[in-house]
């Protein structure tokens, strides 16, 4: 169990890491749909701050990549260890 969900873990944060900014451009774009749609709650942002906010989401999606593959060695480590003995 811990296994898969080590290396399921170690998937998705290389994953993220590696489609960091691909999928920041996705959200940018939609969240800018929507504030298009409804400039009543949130109004578009200029082309400054759409490329703010894409580096922004960039980070975090690396961030949070970085951090699934912490939990990843967490998770595998003491297996690797309890194999080797």
């Amino acid at each position: 169990m811990n296994l898969m969900l080590g290396a399921g873990y170690a998937v998705v944060g290389l994953a993220l890491i590696l489609w960091a900014t691909p999928l920041s451009i996705r959200h940018s774009g939609w969240t800018t749909t929507l504030r298009e749609r409804r400039p009543n709650v949130n109004p578009p942002p200029t082309p400054e701050w759409r490329a703010r906010n894409t580096k922004i989401m960039t980070i975090m999606f690396r961030a949070l990549g970085v951090g699934l593959g912490a939990l990843s060695v967490m998770y595998l480590l003491p297996l690797i260890v309890a194999n080797s003995h």
